[in-house]
């Protein structure tokens, strides 16, 4: 539904503290919300109040999930409610065909939101509210008339905040604090290739109920099954480091597909001494240094490719700095045969100190999953030109 509107007044933001007359005070112009923020409520009443209630006519709140405001700068607006077209750019986990369905457990990222058919002029002021699942998120821009609107970063903010509401379970894992350190501590991460329903199920065990990790964990496990790695991996031989490495990662990869002790002892020890040698390549070819270089400057460099690769969007999917946490904690942690006890990890794997228990059919998916993890991180081959 689309409602044009004449006049309205002229808003310039929301005050962001108490002030008295003639003091200045701060304005809040443009800012995104999610309905979990105390002031989302205050600011979309009366932003209902403005724009849902004029004399001339009135629009019945309860029946709106979602609307899009418009504002021109001749001070009327295109108001257009619940059903208006939206279009997100994601990134994909694997190749997809024109017209195929996706759902929340195919995408790797999500970038910008738009809005197909309704254009936003440079002149214009925007608010939107967009529903996700139970979760509000509320983004205005009430700009100033003398400079333009930078259409693209509202597309971005959009796009971010529709990525907040929809992955929000990731966020709330990583801010838990002492359950994402357990996570870190078990090996586990928000690895891309199990957002969705995989990492929902994981990340609710160490929330609420442990007993069922072992069930929950063999469960994820099974689903690894031959097809799946195949779809994990065929975007890896696109990469050019990971292509020059086919035939040794397939071998770590064909072990992991045994499903049984030798198999998992053999994807770890082949795996992990390859993510290491992925990372020192990359090293190598970015900075033409390949000597004396400690794995603290592997880690960093490859988290700078990685932020690099997000724009330097701090709430990108792909988490390049707590990955940075996750492969020092976890990947590359140290170990002490004297204080004990001695972790899996890669460096207890190469000295040869880790026990044969800990290759478990676990800790060989997390070692793909790590370097999956890696091969997002990865620059792409040039395209080719005509």
């Amino acid at each position: 539904m689309r409602l044009y509107v004449g006049n309205i007044p002229n808003i310039t933001g929301f005050t962001v503290c108490n002030v008295p007359k003639n003091h200045y005070a701060w304005v809040l112009k443009s800012t995104s919300l999610t309905s979990d923020q105390p002031n989302f409520y205050r600011y979309i009443e009366q932003i209902s109040k403005i724009y849902f209630n004029q004399p001339d006519y009135q629009i019945q709140i309860n029946p709106i999930h979602s609307f899009l405001i418009l504002i021109h700068c001749d001070m009327s607006a295109d108001i257009y409610l619940n059903n208006f077209p939206i279009e997100i750019e994601c990134r994909s986990k694997r190749n997809l065909k024109e017209g195929q369905i996706i759902t929340d457990n195919d995408i790797a990222d999500m970038r910008e939101l738009r809005f197909p058919g309704i254009g936003i002029q440079k002149s214009d002021s925007v608010i939107c509210c967009l529903k996700v699942g139970w979760k509000f998120g509320l983004y205005f821009n009430f700009h100033n008339q003398s400079h333009e609107l930078d259409v693209v970063s509202v597309y971005t903010s959009l796009g971010r905040l529709y990525r907040h509401l929809t992955f929000q379970y990731v966020y709330q894992s990583l801010e838990s604090g002492d359950y994402f350190q357990k996570m870190i501590g078990d090996g586990w991460f928000p690895f891309v290739e199990i957002l969705g329903d995989e990492y929902k199920e994981l990340a609710s065990v160490y929330q609420n109920d442990k007993f069922t990790y072992d069930h929950k964990v063999k469960v994820l496990l099974d689903k690894f099954d031959e097809s799946r790695i195949k779809r994990v991996t065929e975007k890896w031989w696109e990469k050019p480091i990971l292509q020059e490495k086919q035939q040794l990662l397939q071998a770590g990869i064909d072990a992991f597909l045994q499903g049984d002790e030798s198999g998992y002892i053999n994807c770890i020890k082949n795996l992990y001494t390859e993510i290491e040698g992925v990372m020192r390549l990359l090293y190598f070819r970015g900075t033409g240094k390949g000597s004396g270089i400690g794995q603290k400057e592997l880690i960093g460099y490859l988290t700078d490719i990685g932020e690099q690769r997000t724009a330097n969007d701090d709430q990108s999917l792909l988490l390049p700095r707590q990955f940075l946490e996750y492969l020092t904690k976890s990947v590359f942690t140290n170990f002490d045969l004297e204080t004990g006890p001695v972790e899996l990890s890669r460096h207890s794997a190469s000295h040869g100190v880790a026990t044969a228990k800990d290759y478990t059919g676990m800790k060989a998916l997390q070692t793909l999953l790590t370097l999956d993890q890696i091969c997002f991180y990865l620059p792409s081959p040039p395209k080719e030109t005509e």
